[in-house]
């Protein structure tokens, strides 16, 4: 089996999850959230890196800056 497996087998379901639920993650800064999107995407990204699909890793790593830039620009919500 190859490396890029496992990461793509955890990495893909905890990212989509994640984004599907992105807005009040963002709003109201659920850091856990937040860390396993980060982290699932970092995984999603060495896995194209193991498998030299360099386009796949601009785009995810690309997705990766800016969902890191999004999240450490907004304020929590008041309630």
């Amino acid at each position: 089996m190859k490396a890029s497996v496992p990461l793509f087998a955890v990495g893909y379901p905890v990212a989509v999850g994640v984004i599907s639920r992105w807005i009040p993650v963002v709003r109201e800064r659920r850091t856990a959230w937040f860390a396993a999107h980060t982290a699932a995407v970092g995984a999603i990204v060495a896995g194209w890196a193991l498998e030299r699909r360099w386009s796949a890793v601009a785009v995810n790593g690309a997705w990766l800056t800016t969902s890191v830039a999004w999240y450490a620009s907004r304020r929590r919500a008041r309630s």
